[in-house]
This record gives C-alpha cells, structure tokens and sequence, in this order.
C-alpha cells in the first residue's frame, strides 16, 4: 500500500511554493519585530496573499487527515529539531573565531566550515517552514473536509465542531512549542493564521448550496476565541466576517456595492456567492444570468462564465 505524505511535506519538496513563502515580507521580516504601521500593513498584506495563494493550490480544498500530521509530538519534535539546528550552526560558525588566536586558519577550512553551517541552516529552516505550512494545512482539513463528512444531519454541530477540533490542534501545538521555538520563529508559525482561517470558512461557504454556513456565527466566535487564546489579533477574520455578510445580500446590493466600493473580493468568490444566494431565494436561471451580467460589466470584465 502506498503510503500518503503529508501535504505539508509534499509542498515544502515544491520549489515554487517555497520560493513564494521566502518572498513574502513575514518570512523576510522573521526576525524583527513590525516596527511602524507601514510594516505592520505590509505584514498584513504578506498574510491575506499568502492565503489567497496557498489557498488556491488547494485546488478544491479538499484536506484528507491522512495528509496533516495529527501526532502532536512529530511537530514538537520539528521544534526542537529547528532550534538545534540553529544552535549547531552558531556554534559552528563560532569555531574559526576560537581558533583564529591558536593556528593560522586557510581559507579551505573557513569555507568548509561555513558549508557546514549552512547545512545545518537549511534543515532548521525546512523545519520551520514545515510547522508554518501544517498550521495553514490544518486550518482547510478542520474547516472544511472533516465537516463535510460529518455534516449530514448535524445542523450546524459540525461547523462547530470542526473549529473547536481546529483550536483544539492548534493550541496543542503552540503549548508544546512556545517553551521550545525562538519567539521570532514561534511568530512565523502562528502568526496570520487569522487570515488562512477566512480562506477556509469562505472556501467552505461557497460550496453545496450555502448549507456550508450553517453555524457560521458560532464557528467563528470559536475561532475569535482560539486567536485569543494564542494572543493573535482577530482582525484576520474580517474577510470571513465579510463574506458572510455578503450571503445575506440580494443581487442587486452585491452589484451596487462593486459599482460604488470596487471589489472586495475575486471573481469566483463573486461568483459562487450569487449561487449560494440564487439557491437560498430561488432565483430563476433568467433572472441570475441577467444579474450575472450587470456582476461582469460591474467588476469591469467582459463576461462572468456561469
């Protein structure tokens, strides 16, 4: 039987992933703390495109658990595996400086030395890019796949079940971590995951006629509550808070908002709102591709593709 990876380990091998990962202004910006609003603002921005991107390349969104890692001590091994590796590395590359007074060093030694070092970097930080991707990962199968299996009959008890079950691994995992993990790196794990918890929910509210929302307002005073409880800001839910609101809307609000707001949010995302909201008030299909087309000239395309 062929063994499943981890979704998180299968995108760290993806170059392109974590080329766009080490690009983003949070990886760049690991190690210091935001030191005006302009770096908080680019922080922010680092985040919601960071869930827009991951978000996207999980296709349909669908996360198994077979592809997180449930074991709580795997990750907190990672911790301790990122740690040391930058302990190592620091000492290692202490090592010619302590020599340097003794012995004349060459210049193939002081190479040989930093090619060890740097060895030792880039395990530390596959570790760490590992424990960021997984929290990410954790968010879409918690909020979305696992409620779809179990939300026959439940009535919104699985939307908010699927958010305790994500606080609950997320918080276990911060536990076990903070004591371990430098804070600059223990930010880089846990901090925007407000924002991925919106591309979830707003993901899993586009689909299956709107019955995804059932529970919304419970499910993210849970996740209010989980943010909390890492000491992360709750603001990255306010997409979510968004999208929800904008279910509730006819048509015609939804396009006269775009007409005098501009777009909050994507096409598609428009797009399977108006779905939803056809569904819920039985809309017929004349009367939806006549809203779909005043959507198209509003969002200032040439066609929405129904």
């Amino acid at each position: 039987m062929r063994r499943c990876v981890a979704r998180a380990a299968r995108w760290l091998a993806d170059d392109d992933i974590v080329r766009f990962l080490r690009s983003l202004h949070n990886y760049r910006a690991v190690d210091i703390a935001p030191k005006d609003d302009k770096d908080a603002h680019e922080l922010k921005q680092a985040y919601e495109r960071e869930a827009e991107i991951l978000g996207s390349s999980l296709g349909d969104g669908a996360i198994a658990r077979k592809e997180i890692v449930a074991d709580i001590n795997t990750l907190a091994d990672l911790a301790v595996m990122c740690e040391t590796m930058d302990w190592l590395s620091a000492n290692i590359r202490s090592i010619p400086s302590m020599l340097s007074g003794a012995v004349k060093l060459s210049e193939k030694f002081i190479n040989d030395i930093s090619g060890a070092a740097s060895v030792f970097d880039d395990i530390g930080q596959k570790c760490l890019l590992f424990l960021h991707l997984e929290m990410r990962i954790e968010c879409f199968h918690y909020l979305g796949q696992e409620e779809r299996e179990g939300a026959e009959g439940a009535e919104g008890g699985a939307e908010r079940g699927g958010a305790a079950q994500l606080a609950h691994a997320l918080l276990a995992v911060h536990e076990r971590a903070a004591p371990v993990l430098a804070p600059h790196r223990l930010a880089y794990v846990f901090n925007g995951i407000g924002e991925m918890m919106s591309a979830a929910v707003v993901w899993r509210w586009q689909g299956e006629g709107g019955s995804g929302a059932r529970g919304a307002e419970a499910r993210l005073a849970t996740l209010r509550h989980c943010l909390a409880a890492l000491h992360l800001p709750h603001d990255g839910l306010h997409r979510a808070h968004a999208y929800l609101h904008l279910l509730t809307c006819t048509p015609e609000e939804i396009i006269t908002s775009v007409r005098e707001k501009g777009a909050q949010f994507t096409e598609l995302e428009y797009l399977n709102a108006f779905k939803v909201i056809g569904a819920r008030r039985g809309l017929a299909p004349a009367d939806m591709r006549h809203h779909l087309k005043l959507l198209s000239a509003a969002l200032g395309h040439v066609g929405v593709t129904v």
